[in-house]
């Protein structure tokens, strides 16, 4: 159950930043292609389209409220794909610009394109654009004051993980940013959660049990004692014991290879159901067990992950590990033999690594320039879009279109149009790094051929982060927990925020002090053996919830789980900052519903190729949510270039 992989490097690390669904064209209106698509509809958000948060917009990383993907960041993108954005008459201005290279998407994969750029071209001149008021993609920092200090947390891509077996080009751009994974040693204080006796723990909810419960481990594993109180069948407590501990041969009178390939064609919740024969009540209180690392439910992992992942009820099946199965997912097959502690981790994320990216690619805006200032530097976000710079960062700005000069792919530049200041603005560029959201891109370029209809595919994971600022936390110290899954509800993880202390920046230090609390909701509608089928349902309810809808469930999941512990919500809280990304993790293969894995063709393939001056760059295009797959596809993207 303690398998080193884990999923929590939430990252895309792109900015949305879509396209124009003009009238006519190859991929007109919502046309998706041999793959299919999911392009839902959100009229008149509940919040209103202004709707950015609270706080200074001078300064994003410290306001509050409803951020992320906000209503102002999705009003252009949304009306470019409801074919609405170009109805009447919308005159372009030319700007007179003309850089080297336009990067579509700020997020790590955006720019890491531009420094890949830069590095090939030490004179090139460099537009980065992006429809949000922050730069980072979901690689996103929050900043909170309690008692005049600074607390920084992330609001979505986590940390560097497994950077042991990170590409010789990914990890060759931490080193050339001064990233010593090493000083993490000393920053990760690793005997936190020993010195003060927590433990992971989960949640049992009243909606599947009857009653609320919380299970504390012993460690992070459920045992008899443990789970004594807990809102189980005696049958239910027995059969889940002997799946987690003594499973037996589900499948007898198989070799090896049958087994592994009865795994491939089902999910984790089938392979409990109908092989190990589990009783309802087991599988309920399994179906969130692989949300936070994947993204869905157990309705929808696939088996043979779930073996390699080390998940309950598979050491019977006596099964060699001496390597991936070549039908699990790229992750997991990449991951097999890494062994790196989970503590190489920002306080603001993989946001630590974009603003160390910005100090190098646009001086004189504060931005770091070494690992140790990285958490305490204050940006001047008004320093980083000015002209005579060789690299400007332009926010609030969503591409619209892009074409090659003429019409023709042959052309030496490409005409960029973008939405600012309510007016539609062109520039032009002898290249262009499309680091945004593959589904988008069909609409920004109408002149795609046909394979790339396959970038449909890459339909994102809606996800939410929310970071919860509390006066202490000593309510996690009386219960003895640090974390904790829930079975059901809104959010499916809550957990103290990681203690790193770096620089002069000081991690909570005492039980009095005050702390930052992270929430995941994976928002994935349940009920899909394809995970797919749950992306549409589940983005619509997200982007039509109101933020007082967010805050009231994360109140109330956090005082059920608390409550024995002294908590009070109006008491404890101090603020909340909630990350919708209704585009969240790039969808991963895995079997048994991506039956074209691992011998293709693969979307993401197909769909990442270079066509004309413009190629592309995300982790879509990598078919992998890590910060690594998306550098990886950067350096890629600027190879294409030349």
């Amino acid at each position: 159950m303690d398998r080193k992989i884990s999923r929590r490097d939430f990252l895309d690390g792109m900015a949305v930043a879509v396209g124009a669904a003009a009238t006519g064209g190859l991929l007109s209106g919502c046309a998706a292609g041999e793959w299919g698509g999911v392009h839902d509809k959100v009229v008149n958000p509940p919040d209103g389209w202004n709707q950015a948060g609270r706080g200074s917009p001078g300064y994003p990383p410290a306001m509050t409220g409803l951020r992320g993907s906000t209503n102002p960041a999705m009003r252009i993108p949304h009306e470019l794909r409801d074919g609405i954005f170009w109805a009447g008459e919308k005159p372009v201005h030319r700007t007179g610009e003309h850089y080297d290279l336009v990067v579509v998407g700020a997020g790590i994969s955006g720019l890491s394109a531009a420094y890949f750029y830069r590095r090939r071209h030490p004179n090139a001149t460099v537009l980065i654009l992006d429809n949000h008021d922050d730069f980072g993609g979901h690689a996103r920092r929050n900043e909170f004051t309690a008692n005049g200090r600074l607390i920084v947390g992330y609001g979505g891509s986590q940390s560097i993980e497994a950077p042991s077996v990170w590409s010789k080009e990914a990890r060759g751009l931490l080193d050339e940013l001064g990233i010593d994974l090493e000083a993490f040693r000393k920053y990760y204080d690793q005997d936190f959660n020993t010195r003060w006796k927590l433990n992971d723990s989960e949640f049992f909810t009243s909606d599947l049990f009857g009653r609320d419960h919380l299970a504390v481990m012993k460690g992070d594993t459920q045992t008899a004692g443990t789970l004594r109180n807990a809102p189980l069948s005696e049958r239910a407590r027995r059969a889940f014991l002997e799946l987690q501990d003594r499973p037996g041969d589900y499948l007898p009178g198989l070799t090896e290879e049958q087994k592994k390939q009865r795994l491939v064609g089902l999910t984790y919740r089938e392979y409990l159901r109908d092989v190990a024969k589990m009783p309802a009540e087991v599988l309920d209180y399994l179906q969130t067990y692989t949300s936070d690392e994947w993204g869905f439910g157990s309705d929808a992992f696939g088996a043979i992950d779930a073996w390699a992942m080390e998940y309950p009820g598979f050491g019977g099946l006596k099964l060699d590990r001496s390597r991936p199965y070549r039908y699990c997912g790229p992750t997991i097959q990449l991951q097999w033999n890494a062994d790196d502690p989970y503590i190489d981790h920002f306080p603001d994320g993989n946001n630590g690594v974009c603003r160390l990216l910005v100090g190098r690619l646009i001086p004189g805006t504060g931005a770091p320039r070494a690992m140790g200032e990285e958490t305490s530097a204050r940006i001047d976000y008004s320093r980083l879009d000015v002209a005579g710079n060789a690299v400007r960062l332009r926010l609030d700005a969503p591409c619209v279109r892009v074409h090659h000069t003429g019409g023709n792919p042959g052309a030496k530049t490409v005409e960029v149009d973008f939405h600012r200041d309510g007016k539609v603005h062109r520039c032009t560029a002898g290249g262009v790094v499309m680091a945004c959201y593959n589904t988008m891109i069909p609409y920004l370029m109408q002149d795609l051929p046909t394979p790339q209809e396959a970038l449909f595919y890459g339909t994102k994971l809606p996800i939410v982060y929310a970071m919860v600022l509390l006066r202490n936390w000593e309510a996690w110290r009386r219960l003895g927990i640090y974390h904790t899954r829930f079975t059901s509800g809104d959010w499916v993880v809550a957990e103290l925020d990681y203690p790193v202390s770096m620089g002069g920046y000081r991690f909570s230090h005492d039980p009095g002090q005050p702390v930052l609390v992270h929430m995941i909701r994976m928002a994935t509608a349940p009920g899909y053996r394809n995970p797919r089928g749950g992306i549409g349902p589940g983005r619509r309810e997200l982007f039509a919830r109101p933020y007082e809808r967010y805050e009231r469930s994360l109140r109330d999941q956090l005082t059920r789980l608390l409550k024995d512990g002294g908590f009070d919500p109006a008491r404890d809280i101090l603020g909340i900052t909630v990350n919708r990304w209704g585009h969240g993790y790039a969808l991963e293969y895995g079997r048994p519903w991506a039956d074209f894995w691992p011998d293709g063709p693969l979307p993401s393939v197909r769909g990442r190729r270079p066509f004309g001056r413009v190629t592309i760059a995300n982790s879509d295009s990598q078919n992998r949510a890590y910060a690594d797959a998306a550098i990886d596809a950067a350096w890629r993207a600027v190879e294409e270039l030349g």
